[in-house]
């Protein structure tokens, strides 16, 4: 009696943990059901603030492209280039097929660039310093504006003895001519200059400026740094750029100066040969006037609008090619938007009698203070973009706003590394940014400072640290063209369907790749 009492015990137990575990399975199931749902319904959102389908053809090369990137994402997870400085990140990246892959994608345009660092500086010193009366300075004169290793172009020796002829120095200082030009090339990066101090820091980027600055407005050079600007861009698959360009004075040998007049009609006549050179009716370029926001001038308030008069003029005799103007430098340190409010409100109603106004691309929101306002200046005065806008994601009713008067947002990864504004490329806020719908755009910012040229390492950047596939990379470079200032609609639909053949060649590389084998 014991023993059947035990039997049917047992077969009691057994069925409750046979119904236990037909529940759990079906509990389980529904759970992983209604994850499966939630992770789908994230992905359609994000999906849909693309506004983009991808064809057949599309969807079997992203199929191609994601296997590889996760491939290499795993491949590297021990030394993963997002996560680390991009100094040491640099020649891994280039290892990588995503790199190569990335090569060929034709990226349509760069919106936030310098023209004082726009194209790499081994023109300079290559050619620029091996052109006759080129001088380096070995001194130290502040009060005068001079620091050690600035350069200029001078007729004869200058009075002050601290400015030493390049050709003797390279001659008599060293025996091994590469290894000097090689130094003379670091020193106008931040390659090895990062002692962790934010401060000095942007001392030593804003120097870079003032070194190249008498290289770049000498006149045999100025058009040839452009030109090599042009031809890393189009090596790049780059279609549409837009400088920022500090207002300058140009000179020669002779004592004569040019000013940005003069920069503008050569810009219009170099863009002519070479849509003609590379047979690229699309290729354009734009000029953005610029000032520096922590500018040592006496009288600032009349400097800054006596600049701003200077660019209304530019943008209505050249409206093909001027197109707006900035404050530029670090904004921590520098004036705010609103301590010149009066001067841009003066401008735009100054601008309303004109057949071309001035439009704003301010930067913006490039800080890591709580308190820094420029951002809501930036949307207020309708800025056409805003540059770097890194704090944008710490104010909602402020992305509301950017998304809906559709404001491009110019984002350099890099750049932000570099500057410390972000360390792991994962935790970009852009990334935020670009998930909830906002017009992000890629941009290099200073990329001859930081020792390369184009866009390829910036997409690289953000395309393994976000995981973005096909979709997400085309809706990166559309946004590009599509916040691009074409000067009228035949200029943008001949962007638009010159980059659309391009994409069409890339998807069709992409799909003639083998997925790697796991």
């Amino acid at each position: 009696m014991y023993y059947l009492k035990i039997i049917k015990l047992s077969a009691l137990i057994a069925v409750f943990l046979f119904f236990i575990s037909v529940v759990s399975a079906q509990d389980l199931k529904q759970y992983l059901d209604e994850r499966q749902k939630l992770s789908d319904a994230e992905n359609a959102i994000k999906d849909d603030n693309t506004g983009i389908h991808l064809s057949p053809s599309e969807q079997s090369a992203n199929t191609i492209f994601k296997s590889i990137l996760q491939y290499e994402e795993l491949l590297l997870s021990n030394n993963d280039p997002p996560a680390i400085n991009f100094f040491n990140a640099k020649e891994i990246i280039e290892k990588t097929q995503i790199y190569s892959i990335l090569k060929k994608l034709p990226k349509g345009s760069i919106l936030h660039i310098h023209q004082e660092s726009s194209a790499t500086y081994d023109y300079l010193i290559d050619v620029g310093t091996y052109l006759p009366n080129c001088y380096i300075y070995m001194g130290s004169d502040p009060v005068n504006g001079h620091a050690y290793g600035d350069y200029h172009f001078f007729a004869s020796q200058p009075s002050d003895s601290n400015w030493v002829l390049l050709s003797h120095y390279r001659q008599s200082a060293v025996s091994n001519v590469t290894a000097f030009d090689d130094m003379l090339l670091t020193n106008l990066t931040l390659i090895g200059r990062d002692d962790g101090d934010y401060v000095n820091l942007w001392r030593k980027f804003d120097g870079i400026f003032g070194s190249v600055s008498g290289l770049i407005t000498y006149v045999p050079i100025t058009l040839g740094y452009m030109q090599h600007l042009i031809n890393q861009s189009i090596e790049d698959n780059i279609q549409h750029i837009e400088i920022r360009k500090c207002f300058s004075d140009y000179y020669d040998l002779h004592g004569n100066t040019y000013n940005d007049t003069w920069f503008t009609q050569q810009m219009i006549q170099l863009v002519e040969k070479n849509r003609v050179a590379y047979n690229m009716p699309e290729l354009s370029l734009k000029i953005i006037g610029c000032d520096s926001r922590h500018s040592n001038q006496s009288c600032l308030f009349s400097f800054v609008y006596s600049q701003m008069e200077y660019a209304l003029e530019l943008r209505n005799q050249y409206p093909e090619i001027f197109i707006g103007y900035d404050l530029v430098g670090p904004e921590d340190e520098g004036y705010p938007l609103i301590y010149f409010i009066d001067q841009f409100m003066d401008i735009i109603k100054k601008g309303a009698d004109k057949q071309y106004p001035l439009d704003f691309y301010f930067h913006a929101g490039e800080t890591l203070l709580y308190n820094n306002t420029n951002l809501y200046d930036a949307i207020l005065l309708n800025s056409k973009r805003i540059g770097h806008g890194i704090q944008l994601s710490k104010h909602p009713l402020l992305m509301q706003k950017v998304k809906h008067n559709n404001i491009g947002i110019e984002v350099s990864p890099i750049s932000n590394q570099i500057l410390e504004f972000v360390n792991n490329f994962r935790a970009h806020p852009a990334f935020d940014l670009l998930n909830q719908g906002l017009p992000v755009t890629i941009s290099p910012d200073d990329p001859a400072i930081y020792g390369y040229s184009g866009l390829t390492y910036d997409f690289y950047e953000v395309v393994t640290a976000w995981g973005l596939d096909l979709l997400r990379i085309k809706q990166l470079v559309l946004n590009s063209l599509k916040h691009s200032a074409y000067y009228n609609n035949t200029e943008k639909n001949l962007a638009l369907t010159s980059w659309a053949k391009k994409w069409n060649t890339f998807i069709d590389y992409i799909n003639t790749l083998t997925p790697p084998s796991n």
